[in-house]
């Protein structure tokens, strides 16, 4: 059951980086720089993606030492 979870975590980092990378390659946002879509979202979604990413690895990396 915790290799389950170690790969979960694993997935779920992966997704957290594909969110995180979405706005500026296969989701593109506006290219005008004042535009609320390029200047707010874009960098939330990004940092957002990050943070997942982050947690998902330390999640990973606890779940793999304990077992």
């Amino acid at each position: 059951m915790k290799n389950l979870n170690i790969i979960l975590s694993c997935i779920t980092g992966i997704f957290g980086l594909l969110v995180g990378i979405a706005p500026y390659t296969f989701a593109k946002v506006c290219a005008m720089p004042k535009m609320h879509c390029h200047s707010v979202t874009a960098p939330t979604v990004l940092v957002f993606g990050l943070l997942i990413f982050v947690i998902s690895a330390v999640q990973a990396v606890l779940l793999w030492k304990k077992r």
